[in-house]
This record gives C-alpha cells, structure tokens and sequence, in this order.
C-alpha cells in the first residue's frame, strides 16, 4: 500500500505534539514540518529528527495530506489553498475565526473532494463516549473549562480558544438549532475575553450553561451531562465519570416521596445515593485523543468516509461561538449617570493588575506572544 505523504504546518504546541504522534504512524511519510522561524525548525530538528521548510507552499506539491496547526487567524489562507490543490487536512480547532471563512472552506472541501478533519478533539475523549452511554437522551449541560494563562492563542479570545470545545460537543448531542444565545464574558489582559459565561438553548429544548477561563487558578474540565436516565459527571482531565442512575420507578414518578413518614424521610437520606438513586465511579481507560484524532482523519482518507468531526461540523461550531461573541459584545455591564447603556460592553482589567511593570523586552515578548 503507498504510504499517504504528510506534512505539519506550524511547530508551537500542538504542531510538536502532532509531529510526535505522526512519526509513530508506520503508514505514512511525514514529508517536513513548516515554519517560519528559524528557532521552531531547529527545535522540530533537534526533536523528531524530521525536515522542515519555512514556507509551506513549497511542500503542497510533494503531500497528501496537511496537518494545519498554526494560529486560528492563518486557518483560512492555508486551509483554502492546501483544499483548492486537493490536499486533505486536518485543521486545528477552531476551523477559522469567521463564519464566513468557515462556510468558504466547507465549499473548497466538497468542491475539491477532500477529506477535512477538525481538531475538536474532545469528540476522541472516552470519558464523553462513556458518560452519553449513560444517561440516555441529554436535556441539560453544564461544562466548565478552566487553565492559567499560557500565552497560546492570544490572536483570539476564550471562546474560541476554549469554549468551543464544549460547543462542539452539545452541538452533536442536542438535536435542532441554536434558538437563544445568553452571554457574558469580560478581557482581562488583551482585547479579546478572557473569561465568558454562555447559556445556549436549543429547537429541542436542550439547555447547555459553558463557562471557559483562560486565567483561572485552578484546571479544570468538567462536563456534565443530565439526561433521561440519570446524570453523569465526566472529569476530562482524568477521565473519570460519576454517574447517578433515576430509576424508572422515579422517572414514571410513580411515588411522591414527599408523601412519607418521618421514618421513610430519614431513610431516604441515609440511602439516597445508594438505594434511590444508586451513584457510581467509573474509571475510563486512558488513551491518547489526538493519536485517535489522526487516526480517524488517516482513514477517512483511505476509505473515503467521513471524519468524526467533519469541516461542516466545524463550521457549525464557528457559527455558535460568534453568537457567544455576539451576545456577550450586546452585554451592558453599566449605566451612566443619564441611564443609558455605557458604551464599554467588555470591562478591560486596570493596567495596574500586574504586580510589576514590564521592561522593554517583555512588553516585546507579550506581543509577539
């Protein structure tokens, strides 16, 4: 069988972890990683042992298949010509920052008959599988997605960077459109929101509440999913679920619990998450979601069948992050003294948050960052 030929454009983060993970693939040549700056080549070199370019055009006539790990605002410009010269992609989360660059891409895809993989990778999380297994139809969410502040992704805001991996996952388990978009977020160190709070409501009734922080002291990513079954709680940082069975009994509400004796009360507290409800903890074997990611996108190609998260399906998700922008732009956080709206939507941190001031050469690295 020949060997599907690959390249990685970008060397940051996930450009080196998707390097790493390429290189154990047997089935396929990892033709070069492109990037412009000489010191990420020379990483790539000293890492992986692999060529590198620094311009990618150079490569689109040697590959097959691309891996597009750059910043979300270069997205578009190299996905739509890698597409036009039929290469297939995988495309880091999120597709793009506009939704019309998403749905442009989407076109370029079908018009050029390329298979197009989107790097929501929590879609490769067990614990989710395990967790929908579970709970039977969801009705609710509640995710939450917190980190510190690691200077990646600066170029766009917590919604995109963050919150979007949960909006990929609702939008697949709710069926229906986006009918009601609540948001909130404020900027603490740049122009884009550092922290936002969304409820998502849809045709179906299904209600998601999101929260993403990229300045959070605490890590943590949690989904939680309430179903017709029974709740489950996905830790998707350690891949462990909790899940709380209803009983059928409960869900035909065939007793009124609130009909009892003091006796049958004090029972039920004592039992509650034992007997009524019956609680369990279930540990999900670890693997590694981007290696399957590849995987996934690798095989589409081979067979011609659709990728798990699928450029449409990414598009979408681009689609209900710019309603969370949108909703928490329209936000009012303040009155002025003549009662109307302030024009201030988005309540920027006071330059004294930081405890110390910036000399030349880290107000110069802030930026490039």
């Amino acid at each position: 069988m020949t060997k599907l030929r690959v390249a990685v454009i970008g060397a940051g983060h996930l450009g080196r972890i998707h390097t790493r993970l390429l290189k154990t693939q047997s089935e396929i040549d990892l033709v070069a990683v492109a990037d412009p700056s000489p010191a990420a080549q020379q990483q790539i070199i000293d890492e992986f042992g692999v060529n590198v370019v620094s311009d990618y055009r150079k490569l689109i006539d040697q590959i097959d298949a691309a891996v597009i790990a750059t910043p979300t605002r270069m997205h578009f410009e190299i996905a739509q010509e890698l597409l036009n010269a039929k290469v297939h992609t995988l495309i880091e989360k999120p597709l793009t920052d506009s939704v019309t660059d998403a749905n442009d891409l989407v076109k370029a895809a079908e018009n050029n008959g390329c298979v197009v993989q989107v790097g929501h990778v929590e879609q490769f999380n067990p614990a989710i599988k395990s967790a929908l297994g579970l709970v039977g139809q969801p009705k609710f969410i509640q995710a939450s997605r917190m980190s510190g502040y690691t200077f990646r992704s600066t170029d766009i805001g917590v919604v995109h960077d963050l919150m979007i991996h949960d909006i990929d996952l609702i939008n697949s388990m709710f069926e229906g459109e986006l009918v009601e978009t609540r948001a909130t977020g404020v900027s603490m160190f740049g122009h884009n929101e550092d922290i936002a709070h969304a409820r998502l409501q849809f045709s179906c009734g299904g209600v998601a509440n999101l929260t993403a922080s990229r300045c959070s002291f605490e890590a943590q990513r949690s989904f939680q999913i309430f179903g017709t079954d029974g709740f489950a709680n996905a830790d998707l940082a350690t891949n462990k679920v909790t899940f709380v069975k209803v009983p059928t009994w409960i869900q035909n509400k065939k007793y009124d619990l609130l009909d009892t004796t003091p006796e049958q009360q004090a029972f039920i507290r004592e039992n509650l998450f034992s007997k009524i409800l019956p609680k369990s903890e279930i540990e999900v074997p670890q693997t590694n979601a981007i290696l399957a990611e590849q995987q996934d996108w690798l095989d589409a190609i081979r067979t011609s069948q659709p990728t798990r998260v699928s450029v449409q399906q990414g598009a979408e998700a681009v689609k209900i992050a710019d309603s969370v922008i949108n909703s928490i732009n329209a936000h009012s956080w303040s009155e002025s003294s003549a009662g109307q709206p302030s024009s201030e939507t988005m309540p920027q941190a006071p330059p004294t948050l930081l405890p110390f001031p910036l000399n030349a050469d880290e107000e110069q690295r802030r930026r490039v960052a």
